[in-house]
């Protein structure tokens, strides 16, 4: 993986994913994803970023509210430790997603 790297998933209902991101040689990496419904972009969701422990969601670390385009990014993110993205639109959790970097 290089400086910069993307992500394309697309859910199934209350399917669960976890995903590996390797930090660049500075160390430092980040979490860049982007919310859709059938290759729509949906603005105004809103995507928050947890430092986890286990199975759970431990401490809220940042809100993102995404752009127009449905982007969001997260980062810089500590190397070895357990984040959760959670997704949601008008208070409907859309996506559950555990990053361990």
């Amino acid at each position: 993986m290089g400086a910069y790297a993307k992500l394309y998933i697309r859910p199934s209902q209350g399917e669960v994913i976890h995903t590996a991101v390797s930090p660049t040689e500075d160390k430092s990496c980040c979490v860049c994803g982007r919310v859709s419904d059938n290759g729509k972009a949906i603005s105004g969701a809103l995507a928050l970023l947890y430092e986890a422990e286990g199975q759970q969601a431990k401490e809220l670390i940042s809100a993102f509210v995404t752009d127009e385009d449905g982007e969001f990014a997260f980062g810089p993110l500590e190397h070895g430790q357990l984040y959760v993205i959670k997704v949601y639109k008008d208070s409907l959790k859309l996506r559950e997603l555990e990053i361990s970097v």
